[in-house]
């Protein structure tokens, strides 16, 4: 496994990218905020742990702003027909496109990832509001055909109303591009709580979407302290839906406050997703693709197989298997062209993930490779195969977010369905066997979102995904996601 490398090469590479840093803000009412009265906030490469630039707080009163702002263009929607929301959303799509290269520097500057994951994030956001701009026309009133009576009844598409949205820093282009494309498409103005870590690639879809002629109003980006922020937005009288991509206590936080008035809301929250991997799998392919799933933006995901399970008499195979894979992964700076694992994003998570490796091992745990942080500026950590991990420890309970991998064994199917359905958790699980027989009850029996199989491709643009028990409720993604931004008015007329 290699090591990360020097400081000096890491700024080098940054400075060759010929990609300076922007002046961070907040777009508040179409206008970009570069200060206010609240203490700034620093924004750190996770990389280096240089500062790259200071980003402002909002205050109440810049809240309460962006409030009025989303009311009057709330206020205005009717005007804001579908056919111009297609347009934005279009406009938008070719701007980013347009700014690959240097939105996806920014996103590797300040989240860590490798820049060829930068580029497929930005990739994809351009795909979501090609696809929502498609949808936006689809909103179109339906005649319910009730010919029992001489009443025309009619089902009328019309936008829920001022969002408040939420989103996290690991995919800090796709989880807000994501939510703008859907309210976009529904004519619901938002204001976006981005992540303070990774500011800049929600900045740079603000710019985008107003140059593509977006309505002031229609987005407002915020910044600043994250509980006292969701506490005045949710508690507003403006504010019509909430939608976070988060952590489990953050939603379940913020479902209190959207409960106190009633307010609709969808939660995309964490995971710790199980793979079962049987004997008749092909067990090469299964080791390849989940330890590149695995240790994808270094395990921050929320998604990714998280716990590996391994039927016995394949264990040995796979765990050899595997374990080349993950000694072939370069740790660097996500600028470089050979970097295959980047930093955590920051030093929280660090710390975090060398408290669940020591956890481990003293409950008997096997580390068979990586198991410690680099040294060195940066917040690396080595990818790390953790054997034998008991249900108790910590990597085995809790989401870790981490380059780290435990496998353990099952003797039957049935344990191995106990073993992945024994957490909250209900996002998503990975399962590779040649039984069509087997796939079949395992689709049945697996409690979660999502049920992979023989593959680690997830989610696009068009699939409606949605976590169980406690990772979420409410859809994301597809058409299902776009109805959660729509109420649908029953209109009768006599």
């Amino acid at each position: 496994m290699h090591s990360a490398e020097p400081a000096g090469r890491q700024n080098a590479t940054i400075a060759e990218t010929g990609s300076a840093y922007p002046t961070l803000g907040m777009y508040i009412d179409g206008e970009l905020i570069e200060s206010s009265s609240a203490a700034p906030r620093e924004v750190i490469n996770p990389a280096d742990e240089t500062v790259l630039g200071l980003l402002p707080s909002a205050t109440p009163e810049l809240l309460e702003k962006a409030l009025q702002s989303a009311e009057r263009a709330f206020g205005s929607w009717p005007r804001f027909l579908p056919e111009r929301r297609k347009e934005v959303l279009e406009r938008a799509a070719d701007i980013l496109a347009e700014r690959e290269p240097s939105i996806a520097v920014r996103i590797v500057q300040e989240q860590g990832k490798p820049l060829s994951q930068a580029k497929l994030e930005v990739a994809r956001v351009v795909d979501l509001f090609r696809y929502y701009a498609q949808l936006a026309l689809e909103l179109r009133d339906a005649d319910l055909g009730d010919n029992r009576h001489p009443i025309r009844r009619l089902s009328k598409p019309v936008p829920i109303g001022v969002v408040a949205a939420f989103t996290a820093w690991n995919f800090p282009l796709v989880l807000p591009g994501r939510k703008l494309a859907m309210a976009i498409a529904a004519g619901c103005p938002v204001i976006l709580k981005a992540a303070e870590e990774t500011p800049g690639a929600a900045i740079e879809l603000a710019r985008a979407l107003q140059e593509a002629g977006l309505p002031n109003g229609y987005l407002n980006l915020i910044f600043g302290n994250p509980a006292e922020i969701s506490r005045q937005l949710i508690a507003s009288s403006v504010v019509r839906k909430i939608t976070l991509t988060g952590s489990i206590p953050v939603g379940k936080s913020l479902a209190r406050l959207a409960a106190e008035d009633m307010k609709p809301a969808s939660m995309e929250l964490g995971g710790h997703s199980a793979a079962l991997v049987f004997a008749d799998a092909d067990i090469d392919a299964a080791a390849s693709q989940l330890a590149a799933s695995k240790f994808a933006n270094a395990g921050q995901v929320c998604t990714a197989p998280s716990r590996l399970f391994i039927e016995k008499p394949a264990y040995d195979r796979f765990v050899d298997a595997f374990l080349r894979k993950v000694q072939s992964l370069k740790i660097g700076n996500g600028l470089h062209a050979d970097t295959d694992v980047g930093p955590l994003t920051h030093a929280r998570r660090l710390d975090a993930t060398v408290t669940v490796v020591e956890d481990a091992t003293a409950r008997g745990g096997r580390i068979i490779t990586g198991g410690n942080r680099v040294e060195g500026p940066g917040y690396f950590f080595e990818p790390t195969i953790l054997c034998d991990a008991v249900p108790e420890s910590l990597v085995m309970r809790d989401e870790y977010f981490a380059p780290l991998a435990p496998l353990n064994r099952f003797d039957n199917e049935m344990q191995a369905v106990g073993m992945a359905n024994a957490l909250p958790y209900g996002l998503a699980a990975y399962v590779y066997t040649q039984s069509r027989e087997r796939i079949e009850r395992l689709v049945e029996n697996l409690d979660a979102g999502g049920v992979f199989v023989n593959t680690t491709a997830t989610v696009t643009e068009f699939t409606p995904f949605c976590g169980v028990k406690e990772s979420g409720y409410g859809y994301e993604g597809g058409r299902r996601g776009l109805d959660t931004f729509v109420h649908y008015r029953l209109v009768n007329t006599g």
